[in-house]
């Protein structure tokens, strides 16, 4: 498996997003079609994959069109099992504008909540214009 960093425009300052397998034309991103971008709790970092793929692992990235997703079944087996698995993410386009929005702090808990739902107020959130994800938080317009 091959990495290398790719210098990516976001935030007023580069993001580095770690590639997976760059001589494939398969881990390609295609910025023309919608990711699912999911908290990697082993890497520490933000999994963002695409037609099936994981793609690039990275510590911040910015998206629009955001659709905040719960699958139900996974995460009642995480209840069953008290144990995490990948069930829960956004789907949205990566952004590369450097303008970054005002918004409100979101949060996910499966223990806690059925929905990603606003920090301060735990009202669901299902959709946003924009978002972004840096190291430790997840910001919605």
């Amino acid at each position: 498996m091959h990495f290398f960093l790719a210098p990516i425009t976001f935030i007023r300052h580069y993001i580095y997003m770690i590639k997976r397998n760059q001589d494939d034309p398969r881990y390609e991103i295609d910025y023309s079609k919608k990711v699912f971008v999911y908290k990697n709790l082993h890497k520490d970092c933000w999994s963002i994959k695409q037609d099936g793929l994981v793609k690039a692992h990275t510590e911040e990235v910015r998206m629009w069109d955001c659709a905040f997703q719960v699958n139900a079944r996974g995460r009642q087996k995480v209840l069953d099992e008290q144990r995490k698995n990948v069930h829960a993410g956004i789907k949205g386009y990566i952004d590369n504008d450097q303008q970054v929005p005002s918004g409100i702090e979101v949060t996910y808990n499966p223990y806690k909540y059925d929905s990603f739902v606003d920090k301060a107020t735990e009202s669901p959130i299902y959709s946003s214009l924009f978002t972004t994800l840096t190291k430790n938080k997840v910001i919605a317009v």
